[in-house]
């Protein structure tokens, strides 16, 4: 297995520590820091510390909660550095097999001089991993780091869980182990445009067969059942959720529909209306009579 670097061809697909900074607790002890979110996030961005990394205060990344699987068949835990790599360091973990729950040394290193180091971990369950770096190459003895892993190819299915969870059926689940859905995401989905494949639009409300619910009839259904005609109740969507499409077509439905009773209502003014000019109008005509009738008799 090559080495992921940042001058290799190595892979990550099976880091279980893809974004351990978001899914795991990771806490990072010494004056000398790096940045967490460029340790775990596979893009090989170098980080450097401020200030030199000592035997007297090292550098020491911690990382804890990591699920309970067997490392069986092999796995590998080591770092990446651009440059100014560490020279000295220590690799341990926490090993709960069997209820062992005891610090291991993997691996204890000085005068190293390469920009990668990985090395095997032992049949273990690897609840935390801790790197602990006592001595860089840098200017003034400062560290570069680029990425920490471990690759577990028995715990890992290439960014399973990690990024996106792929179903025996096909499903992808993003921020959920177990999608029922084709695409399901917990979370926010940020787009530009969302397009929906459209069948049956409402514009079948315009047909001339088509039955307008009158309003005293919608009003009655709204008393007794609390929602429009047509849509579902404030439960049935909490439990169920809400389908996009069918609920923009049945709210174009509502649409178009308000707008025949508003077409009606319009003309039903309009009706009257004309009805009350021509009353006015017969008004004005009986009161020029009765005028012409009193002058008549005086």
């Amino acid at each position: 297995m090559l080495i992921p670097s940042n001058i290799s061809t190595g892979s990550l697909e099976k880091n279980m520590l893809f974004y351990a900074n978001n899914r795991y607790t990771v806490s990072q002890q010494g004056a000398a820091t790096v940045s967490l979110q460029a340790m775990f996030d596979g893009s090989f961005s170098p980080s450097t510390t401020g200030i030199s990394v000592s035997e007297n205060d090292p550098t020491v990344i911690l990382i804890e909660g990591l699920p309970s699987i067997h490392t069986q068949q092999g796995a590998w835990i080591g770092w990446s550095s651009r440059g100014w790599n560490p020279t000295k360091f220590k690799i341990e973990i926490f090993n709960t097999h069997n209820g062992i729950n005891q610090w291991v040394v993997v691996d204890n290193v000085e005068n190293y001089t390469q920009r990668h180091y990985m090395v095997k971990a032992p049949h273990s369950i690897c609840g935390k991993i801790r790197f602990t770096f006592y001595r860089a190459s840098g200017t003034d003895g400062r560290m570069q780091l680029s990425e920490l892993f471990f690759i577990h190819p028995e715990g890992v299915r290439a960014y399973d869980g990690y990024l996106v969870k792929y179903s025996q059926v096909g499903n992808v689940g993003i921020g959920t182990a177990n999608p029922t859905h084709r695409l399901e995401v917990n979370g926010t989905i940020r787009a530009k445009e969302v397009k929906l494949e459209a069948t049956n639009w409402p514009d079948y409300v315009f047909e001339k067969d088509y039955e307008l619910m009158p309003l005293d009839a919608v009003k009655s259904f709204i008393d007794q059942k609390g929602h429009l005609p047509g849509l579902k109740s404030a439960k049935e969507y909490e439990q169920n959720g809400v389908n996009m499409l069918e609920l923009n077509q049945k709210l174009l439905e509502k649409v178009e529909e308000l707008m025949l009773h508003t077409i009606n209502q319009q003309q039903l003014i309009e009706n009257e209306q004309e009805k009350n000019k021509l009353q006015s109008e017969l008004l004005e005509k009986l009161i020029e009579t009765v005028d012409e009738l009193k002058k008549r008799l005086k």
